[in-house]
């Protein structure tokens, strides 16, 4: 009987430790989030970084034809210190950029939580990167009647606290979460007159005021909280890595540079303005959406690749005899008609059709959601080069359907034993400045996606 006795004693103690370990180290199948987060990423020949940022204006935007923003260009720096490439992708879609920061599919996920309503057990927050507060945004020289009741409009997801109290009348004032609107539709209808008050973070509020002039700031109504990245709880070691490098860096002036340029109302950037956030990219818009439409592709893409090319000027002659507006060699013109007389209109017709052309090699062979990374590639290195990357991402077992593992056999084609292998049918290539070249004309695609509608 005592045996009996302690070998129920040994196994209750054996299942609370069990139970700790499930808490502690581990996932019950009772968390909705549990397959998600047992998701593992499969990395292969890589060290690349993976962010994703939960787009607002502050963040990541296009400034005069290049990607600027607090978050964007504190994750770039953490690449360059690091010595990793990074990554960056971003979602304005806040349900998904929310369900996201439950995944290990990035490193990082710049999403903003607040933390008294998320448990460790399914979030590891970083370090804070910065610091706001929520703010009242209204119209300029609107009166406030304090006999009624005023409803202040909260965008998706936002979970910060507010503290009417500092208010006049505070019990006439209840807060609304709009779950199918953003911070920058919510700021539309406030200057449509829709609403009349909504809240949002400083740090949005100073950038996205810059769009809009007929608007302005009120009072703060809530306290200071802080801004952290989501972690991916399979990295260990790297996110104290991540958390080491925030503390050192926000001791240092790149830092306080950055939070000028970004979180203070006198930045250049903001001072500068960014017009409206409906205008157009450039004037050839027009002639832009009639070709893509014809050819089935992306005006907002044609438009980044021919800034990376030309920054829209038509007189542009360009190394090895590339011109126009379009920077495309003379053989590849000639396909299509063009020659150094042709008009800019015509120009950009042939440049939608090889950019159909080069969409339709690589539709059957890559992620349809990432397509646009290869054809950047091919149309900066030729259609060749980029399959011949493909070939070695499959031969060394590789996923050949996402950009950026091919984008390390692209790389890795400037050594003889890669380029001289039997796969390879265009040789030798120095893939690093194509890279680049996708990276930066994706990351400027990415931000007209969000700012300018598709067409």
């Amino acid at each position: 009987m005592k045996n009996k006795h302690v070998g129920y004693l040994c196994l209750i103690a054996a299942t609370a430790v069990l139970l700790l370990v499930l808490r502690f180290h581990g996932r019950t199948d009772n968390s909705i989030f549990a397959n998600k987060i047992r998701h593992e990423k499969q990395i292969a020949h890589s060290d690349t970084i993976s962010a994703l940022i939960f787009y607002h204006a502050a963040d990541y935007f296009v400034y005069q034809g290049s990607v600027i923003g607090f978050q964007y260009d504190l994750l770039q720096q953490l690449g360059k210190d690091l010595n990793r490439p990074i990554r960056i992708s971003i979602e304005s879609d806040p349900e998904k950029a929310y369900l996201e920061a439950f995944t290990n599919n990035y490193d990082i996920v710049g999403f903003d939580f607040n933390k008294d309503l998320y448990t460790p057990e399914y979030l590891i927050q970083s370090e804070p990167h910065s610091y706001t507060y929520p703010i009242l945004i209204m119209r300029k020289k609107m009166e406030i009647d304090s006999t009624k009741m005023h409803i202040v409009h909260a965008p998706a997801k936002y979970a910060n606290k507010i503290d009417f109290s500092i208010l006049n009348n505070s019990g006439h004032w209840i807060i609304q979460h709009d779950h199918n609107y953003t911070v920058e539709e919510l700021f539309d209808m406030l200057e449509d007159t829709t609403i009349d008050f909504v809240v949002c973070n400083y740090n949005e509020a100073i950038t996205m005021l810059a769009f809009y002039k007929n608007l302005t700031m009120g009072p703060r109504i809530g306290d200071n909280f802080p801004r952290t990245w989501v972690l991916n709880n399979l990295n260990g070691a790297f996110n104290d890595t991540i958390n080491n490098w925030l503390k050192n860096f926000k001791e240092t002036n790149k830092y306080q540079n950055l939070c000028n340029k970004y979180l203070s109302r006198h930045s250049y950037v903001i001072q500068n303005s960014f017009g409206t956030r409906r205008n157009k990219i450039s004037s050839y818009d027009k002639c832009m959406k009639a070709a893509c439409s014809r050819y089935h592709i992306d005006w907002r893409f044609m438009s980044s690749i021919i800034y990376q090319e030309s920054h829209f000027c038509s007189d542009v002659l360009g190394m090895g005899g590339s011109f126009g507006i379009m920077q495309m060699m003379p053989n590849t013109y000639q396909q299509y008609g063009i020659t150094d007389t042709s008009t800019v209109e015509q120009q950009i017709w042939a440049g939608a059709k090889h950019i159909s052309y080069l969409y339709r090699i690589f539709a059957n062979k890559v992620d349809s959601t990432e397509i646009y990374y290869f054809v950047a590639g091919a149309y900066n290195s030729g259609p060749g080069h980029i399959l011949d990357a493909i070939a070695l991402c499959q031969k060394h077992g590789g996923d050949a359907t996402h950009w950026n593992e091919v984008a390390e056999y692209l790389m890795l084609k400037s050594h003889k034993e890669y380029y001289c292998d039997p796969v390879v049918k265009c040789g030798y290539y120095p893939g690093k400045h194509t890279v680049n070249y996708v990276n930066e004309v994706m990351d400027r695609y990415n931000g007209y996606v969000i700012t300018k509608k598709e067409e």
